[in-house]
């Protein structure tokens, strides 16, 4: 998340690198208020921050055909914040993600900085949304030369900047440094700590020594990860972190399913490759086109069928399952995959979100143990749903447990599935990439030469939104 205010500060007993100071907000001006229909009393910067669209667009329009307006800073951020659409946790089901552009964020945040290069604060804000449009080269650089420049006494803000830099690395694959980076976080500012910490606190250390941990799962270190946490000298209640340990744990018990005596090799001519459509957030191009990049990167004789409730304008070749009595929505649909009732016609199912671009061969599936394989998130401590390969049988109980009361307390389906299922397998890491996990200017050689395989888009943009290189030449 970005938080939209000025330079750090520390707090009495322990540095705060999750504070920032208190600066006051946006200061309106008089010659920004409007009139808008039954809003003659707010200003275009007020306009902007409750969602008026009108707003956003006047605001484009005067900052691009006028110099720089006395207020253009506090303009600038309003729209920033507006076009990043920070919302606290999202309980929508993932069907309003569209309307996030963090390019837009992006070009006013550059300008920003340029102008105020000085206000370190702004420009790790600036870093947040190279990191997050994956610019990871020039969000790396970026952070490097704020670390050189920060005072001594802004300790604060140095390990809100360690923490971005280790989360950069360990996008890139160097888990090894990103790790080194956490110990560094800890070793220094928890030496300043008071005996106790403040909620904000908690939450910043919860979430590094989760980062951690999970390096030392991801690496098969388990025992490492338990020792990681439990050995933190405050206790921290943070469900990032409870699930790691949680996750430690059963593999430190159990073991991962695919090394399990029980575990099934991948056979594509038994297996079932599918995808979910409910509501109409994706329209059937998008199954179709999923459908045609799977048949011209995997071989074998699978099937392949659309869980959904509206099959019309799919392609004749792809199988329909109807889940238009269900009532989950949005990712919380994805539940039907696991229900035992699913007429699928394979125990084995390659699951595929429909905003998934192939982009090579998927032969590497072949023979793989199967339990329950998952993608780890690249940004987060947590799995991500977007690709899943399991065993029916096994993946049962994501269903079966699951209770309706689960939607109130859980943001989405790859929680749930992380909270009922620990212990299972994550993918390895080169053939599936986030697409924010690589460079988007990347063209198709150099994005061969990354091993991806598999390119999921769970955020924005959506492959439709990106006109040119690599993503148009492979979705169709």
């Amino acid at each position: 998340m970005i938080e939209m205010t000025g330079a750090p500060a520390s707090g009495p007993h322990c540095p705060a690198p999750w504070r920032f100071s208190q600066r006051p907000g946006l200061r309106l001006r008089p010659h920004f208020k409007q009139a808008l229909g039954g809003r003659p009393n707010m200003s275009l910067i007020e306009r902007i921050l409750v969602g008026d669209p009108d707003a956003v667009a006047e605001a484009e329009i005067l900052l691009r055909d006028s110099p720089e307006p006395e207020d253009g800073f506090e303009l600038r951020r309003a729209l920033v914040k507006n076009y990043i659409n920070w919302q606290g946790a999202r309980r929508d089901a993932g069907v309003n993600d569209l309307e996030r552009d963090s390019e837009a964020a992006l070009r006013h945040m550059r300008l920003l900085h340029a102008a105020h290069p000085e206000n370190h604060g702004l420009t790790h804000q600036f870093s947040s949304l190279l990191i997050e449009t994956g610019r990871h080269g020039e969000a790396l650089r970026v952070l490097e030369d704020l670390l050189e420049e920060l005072p001594a006494k802004s300790l604060g803000l140095r390990m809100t900047v360690l923490d971005s830099i280790a989360r950069v690395h360990s996008v890139q694959g160097r888990s090894g440094r990103a790790a080194a980076l956490y110990e560094e976080i800890f070793s220094t500012a928890l030496a300043a700590c008071g005996p106790t910490l403040d909620e904000n606190q908690e939450t910043f250390f919860g979430s590094v020594l989760a980062r951690l941990a999970r390096l030392r799962v991801n690496a098969g270190d388990y025992a490492e990860a338990v020792r990681v946490i439990e050995a933190f000298p405050h206790a921290i209640d943070l469900t990032p972190l409870n699930n790691t340990l949680k996750r430690a744990r059963a593999l430190l018990r159990d073991g991962p399913p695919s090394q399990s005596p029980d575990a099934r090799p991948v056979e594509l001519d038994k297996l079932t490759v599918a995808c979910v459509k409910h509501g109409t957030k994706y329209g059937a191009d998008y199954v179709n086109r999923l459908y045609a990049m799977v048949r011209r990167h995997l071989p074998g004789s699978w099937r392949f069928v659309c869980l959904t409730d509206d099959p019309g304008g799919l392609r004749p070749e792809i199988g329909i399952i109807d889940i238009s009595d269900r009532p989950l929505q949005g990712w919380w649909a994805k539940l039907a995959l696991f229900d035992p009732q699913t007429p699928f016609a394979d125990r084995t199912v390659f699951y595929l979100d429909l905003d998934t671009v192939v982009v090579g061969d998927l032969g590497f599936i072949e023979g793989m143990k199967v339990g329950f394989h998952v993608l780890e998130h690249s940004f987060n401590p947590g799995f991500n749903s977007s690709v899943m390969l399991f065993d029916r049988t096994f993946a049962a109980p994501v269903h079966d447990r699951f209770d309706r009361s689960d939607l109130d307390r859980l943001t989405g389906d790859q929680d749930w599935l992380e909270e009922c299922m620990p212990g299972i397998d994550v993918f390895p890491r080169g053939p599936i990439r986030i697409y924010k996990s690589l460079e988007p200017d990347l063209d198709a050689p150099r994005l061969a030469r990354t091993g991806a395989r598999i390119v999921t888009f769970p955020t924005v943009p959506k492959p439709h939104q990106i006109q040119y290189g690599w993503v148009p030449e492979h979705w169709r």
